[in-house]
């Protein structure tokens, strides 16, 4: 007698595991992971109506159909968590470092740069060479050397470059970065020229760096009683 049990055939195994996906994204609460999950289980039920054989070319396009549907709401899923986290980035920067520039004024200075994420080992300038980018710390740290001294630790709301912005000159310190660090990129041609065309936004801009300067020269005055004679001759602090 031959045997009744349902024979195993290896092109069944790709319609088992896309069904079990599937099934397995009706329980995810994350929206994000439900529809990256389906995708997934969609293509390979596509790999296995290509297996099987027949004519099922109308189960296929539905399914890239459905895959092109969930993979654009991902996309709009990463865009509108990108845009709030860049939001709150902006706000930080509007009512901290940049405080004072009017909603036109910041949104024409943040289109001169880029946010960027750096490592720690990171250079971001190096004394004696010029200085391409203005950069603001959001979030994390900075060593800041000269002379082959470490003189300041930078953290968020402080400005990198902006005495070599300001002067046109070279960097006057070596600026490293310490810890992973969330920062505004300027590019410094393009400030330059959004300064040079609109006096309100520079009059904004030198105010702010203005600011910061003073905040690092108070944090250098504080220490100065508690220096030693050799450490008095340690350069003022810079960030390039």
């Amino acid at each position: 007698m031959d045997d009744a049990g349902i024979p195993f055939v290896w092109a069944d195994v790709p319609g088992h595991a896309s069904y079990l996906i599937i099934a397995v994204s009706y329980w995810l609460t994350s929206i994000y992971w439900l529809r990256l999950t389906a995708i997934v289980g969609l293509a390979l039920e596509i790999v296995y109506f290509r297996m099987s054989g027949g004519a099922l070319h109308t189960g296929i396009a539905w399914d890239v159909v459905f895959i092109l549907i969930n993979g654009y709401q991902i996309w709009r899923l990463v865009a509108e968590r990108r845009a709030l986290a860049s939001l709150a980035e902006v706000q930080r920067l509007r009512h901290g470092p940049l405080a004072g520039f009017d909603s036109v004024g910041l949104a024409s200075v943040l289109r001169t740069g880029t946010w960027r994420d750096f490592a720690p080992g990171t250079r971001l300038t190096e004394e004696g060479k010029p200085v391409a980018d203005l950069v603001l710390i959001c979030d994390g740290g900075a060593s800041v050397e000269s002379g082959g001294k470490e003189i300041a630790n930078l953290q968020g709301g402080a400005f990198i470059g902006e005495m070599a912005f300001l002067s046109g000159n070279p960097a006057s310190a070596t600026v490293t970065v310490s810890r992973p660090t969330r920062a505004f990129v300027f590019d410094v041609g393009k400030l330059e020229a959004l300064a040079k065309a609109n006096d309100a936004i520079a009059g904004d801009l030198h105010r702010a760096i203005g600011r910061d300067l003073v905040r690092k020269l108070a944090r250098k005055d504080t220490a100065a009683p508690c220096r030693s004679s050799a450490l008095a001759q340690i350069p003022h602090e810079e960030s390039g």
